[in-house]
């Protein structure tokens, strides 16, 4: 039996309260936010690709469903070009925040807590990503789980909303499905038919996912892996450090278990265990959802941002298959983690708001003085896809045969890591060149009559992670003295 989810008055006033709490501050973090290549790159792609290669040819590239870069690309055919990402994914957290304040049955104690969490609050709402999509989906998941075999139709279009957020959940949205359509068979023949047009679809998107993807794109695949130092085990880390205390494995591990001790003890009672095993089914289903997402984030390329989606799938899981136990008070374990998150968001918003950590603003306040409008700046390497993006296409000039949004083939990585590649585009001669710190060693200035005509800048780029730095990628401007001496 379902349970009313309707609130009282007053708690729909405080959930209100939290969510405009909510939306305040993501409003107030927002301008302070220096957005990463990786962001820039999907509204490039937006923005400049056309709605049948974002379809057919950048899936391929990115690893990642279609649907972000057609939502991009939606919102800036309304607001135009100059769209401010950060705000698409502060749009999306919001609606996601709103369905967990006025849909779950939880205590009010985990609706003030959790928003206010480091994956709620910064990394997927200021970070604008398509990870935001996966907790919308999750979000609706959970309410609509109890309801799946009423609402057919919605509890389908939940699961293609899954599936289309990243790569990372779609096998979890088909082993969803699978379970959906099981469940639908043990009911008998009649009620089956119920479910063949639904199911219809979400075979329809799969195979077209796996149209899109597949084959794997060997050489961004192998690139990207090799970025992540001591692999498999650094993987291993990543899963309690969504939850605890930070990148030590000991230390986390220790706080789990001291922190589980404590909840064991004062909580979970002999009944609980009991009401657990007596639902085996329950077990099962956590059992393989859990495998197929661990063996997915595993093959593919888990990042420090993509631990959000192990605390998103777990939240997600407590309410789908645990509702009584969720609602229960006293969760130590639950609210320690909770209180840990916090700390991480609001020291990811400080480092945000007193501590900048890109190379582009203060780039961007060398080149303004060098009146950019009207001299050649010539942009070589990924990271600087968001000084392209913050001067507009206009202002720069990267090779008109090579795409603004990056690319992945063999002759893209080729192009972009060969010396000559690298040397080509510098020897058109602009009176900027910036350039990322990993290529600039190999670029030859001889070109020019002299290289003491230019000044040289190092300014560092980086991300921030439960605030802290976590990644580090110079920029280096050469700036022609022709243009006029500059003091910095």
């Amino acid at each position: 039996m379902i349970k009313d989810v309707s609130l009282p008055v007053s708690n729909k006033v405080i959930c209100g309260l939290i969510w405009c709490v909510f939306v305040a501050l993501s409003l107030y973090i927002a301008p302070y936010h220096e957005v990463w290549a990786d962001e820039v790159q999907a509204f490039l792609i937006a923005r400049d690709a056309s709605v049948a290669d974002i379809i057919s040819a950048v899936p391929h590239q990115e690893g990642q469903p279609s649907l972000w870069h057609l939502v991009l690309k939606g919102f800036i055919f309304v607001f135009g070009k100059n769209l401010n990402l950060t705000y698409v994914s502060i749009f999306i957290m919001s609606l996601t925040v709103g369905i967990f304040l006025f849909l779950y049955n939880v205590p009010l104690l985990y609706k003030i807590l959790i928003p206010l969490g480091h994956y709620f609050l910064y990394q997927y709402n200021i970070i604008s990503r398509n990870y935001c999509l996966a907790y919308l989906a999750l979000a609706l998941l959970g309410y609509i789980y109890p309801l799946r075999h009423k609402y057919i139709w919605r509890y389908a279009f939940v699961l293609l909303l899954l599936a289309e957020s990243t790569s990372f959940l779609a096998p979890v949205a088909a082993v969803l499905g699978l379970l959906w359509l099981y469940e639908a068979y043990q009911k008998g023949t009649r009620s089956l038919f119920r479910y063949v047009a639904p199911m219809f679809m979400l075979a329809c998107f799969g195979l077209l996912m796996i149209w899109q993807i597949f084959p794997l794109n060997y050489s961004s695949y192998s690139l990207r892996i090799g970025d992540i130092k001591n692999y498999p085990y650094s993987i291993f880390v990543h899963f309690p450090e969504a939850f605890f205390a930070g990148e030590n494995l000991i230390v986390n591990l220790l706080f789990l278990l001291g922190i589980a001790f404590c909840a064991i003890r004062a909580v979970m009672s002999v009944s609980f265990w009991k009401s657990i095993s007596s639902h085996q089914k329950t077990i099962c289903y956590v059992l393989v959802l859990w495998g197929t997402f661990s063996i997915v984030y595993f093959v593919a390329r888990p990042m420090f941002y993509h631990q959000g989606l192990i605390w998103g799938i777990f939240l997600c899981t407590l309410y789908m298959f645990f509702p009584d136990y969720v609602c229960q008070r006293k969760h130590y374990l639950f609210v320690a983690c909770l209180l840990m998150q916090i700390y991480w968001s609001f020291g990811s918003i400080y480092f945000d708001i007193k501590q900048p950590y890109s190379a582009q603003f203060d780039a961007m306040k060398i080149l303004q003085q060098h009146h950019p409008k009207v001299q050649k700046i010539q942009a070589i390497g990924f990271h600087t896809l968001p000084l392209e993006f913050l001067l507009s296409q206009t202002q720069m000039y990267p090779d008109h045969s090579y795409p603004l949004y990056w690319l992945w083939t063999p002759n893209d990585l080729k192009y972009r890591y060969d010396d000559e590649g690298i040397q080509k585009r510098v020897d058109e001669h602009k009176d900027i060149l910036v350039v990322d710190a990993y290529e600039a060693p190999r670029v030859n200035l001889d070109f020019y009559e002299n290289t003491d005509n230019f000044y040289i800048y190092k300014v560092p780029a980086a991300a921030v992670y439960k605030g802290y730095l976590f990644y580090e990628q110079g920029l280096n401007l050469y700036i022609k003295k022709s243009l006029g001496e500059k003091s910095f």
